[in-house]
């Protein structure tokens, strides 16, 4: 073992030993929270995997439930939003393990492994720029065909 990967060593023990040493002296300081979770509503139109709930009512009808989204174009622009919103939260997560995978090799200490870590950290960030932009592109044209709130799964519903 050469003099950098033996110093590379060095620093990496150092900075696991104080991280733990840090985890053990401050945990008994941590408090648990004590404010209640609300309850997760399972027939909610942001938690289901299906959008409409069925076909267009006759006028006069009155509808089942509140939010009642017919299977019509505007709901089947719904759905394909929803999906494509279900992807980019696994496309986070497959940038996190990316990004976290290409950190493993990196404090590896081993050149060839630093430099393929190299080669990983500006394809995961250039692929996950595209995946953002697409999905932004997607989210504004289904938004124009359906003439939908702009942004109000960013910016939340005032």
């Amino acid at each position: 073992m050469n003099s950098k990967c033996k110093v590379q060593s060095a620093k990496f023990k150092t900075i696991i030993m104080l991280f733990v040493f840090s985890v053990i002296l401050f945990t008994p300081f941590v408090q648990a929270q004590t404010i209640k979770p609300e309850p997760v509503d399972v027939n909610s139109s942001s938690f289901r995997l299906l959008i409409c709930d069925g076909p267009v009512l006759p006028a006069g009808v009155t509808p089942p439930k509140a939010n009642y989204v017919p299977c019509d174009f505007k709901g089947l622009m719904m759905q394909i939003q929803h999906f494509i919103n279900i992807a980019m939260v696994g496309g986070v997560i497959i940038a996190i393990l990316g990004m976290t995978y290409a950190g493993i090799l990196y404090i590896s200490g081993n050149p060839a492994k630093i430099k393929e870590a190299h080669d990983i950290f500006p394809s995961i960030l250039i692929g996950f720029i595209v995946m953002l932009s697409a999905w932004f592109i997607v989210y504004q044209v289904i938004n124009w065909l359906t003439g939908g709130n702009t942004l109000s799964v960013l910016l939340g519903n005032p």
